[in-house]
């Protein structure tokens, strides 16, 4: 039952992203006896180049090197097939790291949180957001290289707004969501 419980949860975040091309597949087996619930594959409908990228949960490697405090999720991309989809697509660069990090103070805030990011990066913004559930100072920390902070707060949020902080010289302004 865990593991349907984290298909659905998959499902949805992916829903709320946007993403309205997924299959899902109960046959997929990925080959590796170390995976320990959900395994995925990453196609270009586009192209019969086959999978470009392929990964899954495997909880009980970290336990293998002394850290039962892990859950762990991989992935690995085909380089070459990667590299061909965007020569055929015509792109020749991919934009740098860092620019915003997206934070959330809460849970409840973390969906919003997780579309805005998906927002920004279809308009080609480098986007950081920390899906683990770290606490605001935490996330501010990690965010600490990069430009731009938009943070989701519920008082803000209550009134449609985020607060957006420029992490150079540390001033932040309450923008509208609309």
């Amino acid at each position: 039952l865990d593991g349907w419980n984290e298909l659905c949860n998959l499902y949805d975040s992916l829903k709320n992203r946007g993403t309205d091309n997924i299959r899902i597949n109960f046959g997929i087996v990925r080959g590796l006896d170390y995976y320990s619930g959900i395994v995925f594959e990453a196609f270009d409908t586009t192209s019969d180049l086959g999978a470009l990228v392929g990964g899954g949960r495997y909880d009980s490697l970290p336990k293998v090197f002394g850290r039962d405090d892990l859950g762990a999720t991989g992935v690995a991309g085909g380089v070459e097939r990667i590299i061909l989809r965007l020569d055929d697509q015509g792109i020749s660069s991919i934009p740098a790291a860092g620019g915003i990090s997206i934070l959330y103070v809460n849970d409840e805030l973390k969906p919003h949180a997780i579309n805005c990011a998906s927002k920004l990066r279809q308009l080609g913004v480098a986007v950081n957001i920390d899906l683990t559930a770290k606490s605001l100072k935490k996330q501010m920390e990690n965010s600490a290289d990069s430009k731009f902070c938009v943070i989701f707060a519920p008082k803000e949020f209550s009134e449609k707004q985020v607060v957006l902080r420029n992490m150079t010289d540390r001033t932040e302004k309450q923008i509208s969501l609309d």
